[in-house]
């Protein structure tokens, strides 16, 4: 046979480019198994954990809703309740068994508003401890200074206000301020940041500017 035939004869076991693709799908495969059977326990140990947190978040999930409803049957209860003692005892039962919720907030707005100022002062304080909504506490500092100063303690007081609040509370806290000073230049100062600061309150800033002119006049 000539040369020219020999190299156009086909040659037997030489693997085209279709039979490589198949055999490296194939290694492939083989090494996918290989790999899950090597590795079974611990996707098994792995699944098994996924479940049991999904598990759980299910039973946190109906616990928070259940706490949440017993919370709210309990503060409904408190507000449709006529007796003052009953009362305030379903509102501190509120504040004490369900203390994440939104209800023991409500609860406390609720007791802030009692005759006694030593049962006031304690619910704004613990208005401020809890960190609740930001809107709450900035009223409660509010309201728990102006407590202090009905009692004259002004250094309570000042304490209460000295850190900031929202922009639509900061005029009442700078007028509340201007209230704790007996220096004429700081009084106008505070009197002054109470004038610029967003206004809600008609009244107190018609008070503010006619205190001011007074101030001015008297310099």
């Amino acid at each position: 046979m000539s040369n020219k035939k020999q190299e156009e004869a086909p040659v037997e076991g030489v693997i085209d480019g279709t039979d490589f693709v198949e055999l490296k799908r194939d290694m492939q495969s083989a090494k996918v198994i290989a790999w899950l059977q090597y590795n079974q326990q611990q996707l098994i140990a792995g699944a098994v954990v996924l479940v049991l947190a999904l598990v759980g978040s299910s039973l946190w999930q109906a616990q928070q809703a259940s706490q949440k409803e017993a919370a709210a049957l309990v503060y409904i209860k408190a507000t449709n309740t006529t007796n003052t003692e009953e009362r305030n005892a379903l509102l501190d039962s509120v504040i004490s068994e369900y203390p994440d919720s939104g209800y023991a907030t409500l609860a406390t707005l609720q007791r802030s508003a009692s005759p006694s100022v030593d049962e006031q002062e304690a619910a704004l304080q613990a208005l401020i401890d809890a960190k609740s909504a930001p809107e709450f506490v900035w009223q409660a500092r509010l309201d728990l200074a102006e407590l202090f100063m009905a009692k004259n303690d002004y250094e309570q007081a000042k304490e209460v206000l000295s850190p900031r609040v929202g922009t639509q509370y900061e005029q009442a806290r700078f007028a509340l301020l201007a209230r704790l000073t007996d220096d004429a230049d700081e009084k106008m100062t505070l009197i002054q940041k109470a004038l610029d600061a967003a206004s809600n309150d008609n009244d107190l800033k018609a008070t503010l500017e006619a205190e001011l002119a007074q101030l001015k006049a008297s310099n």
